[in-house]
């Protein structure tokens, strides 16, 4: 046998591939329902389970996306991607102070995860807690200068309440 020749992939890792692949496209049905049929196989593949989480979030069905993430996190307990993504399930819901409590759990696994302190600071002016969200605001920036976003609505909080 040719050392470089590829293996093919079995039935349920092609069906994994093509739920990537949905997610990536945005055919959240399609990704939703191939996410479900390859954790039938294989119900503690991690990534299948953030994913479907991730999916099941972006479609709106916020509740199914925090059951998703918390099994993801019952088998690995600092997978900063699943933390970050229960913490925006949590804030769809309106339940801040939970996805607050969430990113920090996140800070403490990867303190330097791009979006995290942004994440962060959505959360705290949802709850009206300037100071807060702009010192997240600084630390994204401090972190990731390039990131544009954070630049820019820590410019316009600096405009609108500093005078």
């Amino acid at each position: 046998m040719w050392p470089f020749r590829r293996r093919r992939q079995s039935p349920a890792h092609r069906s994994l591939t093509q739920a990537n692949e949905a997610l990536r496209k945005g055919d959240l049905p399609s990704a939703i329902t191939l996410y479900n049929e390859f954790l039938q196989e294989h119900p503690e593949h991690l990534g299948a389970l953030v994913n479907l989480g991730t999916a099941l979030h972006l479609s709106g069905q916020h509740s199914r996306a925090i059951e998703r993430f918390q099994q993801a996190l019952s088998h690995d307990p600092g997978n900063a991607s699943a933390l970050i993504n229960l913490a925006a399930a949590h804030g769809a819901l309106g339940h801040l102070d939970k996805g607050i409590q969430t990113l920090v759990r996140a800070l403490d696994v990867a303190p330097t995860k791009r979006d995290l302190h942004y994440n962060l600071a959505a959360l705290y002016l949802r709850k009206g807690e300037l100071a807060n969200a702009m010192a997240e605001l600084e630390l994204e920036l401090a972190l990731h200068s390039d990131h544009k976003l954070a630049s820019q609505t820590l410019n316009e909080l600096r405009r609108l309440h500093m005078g």
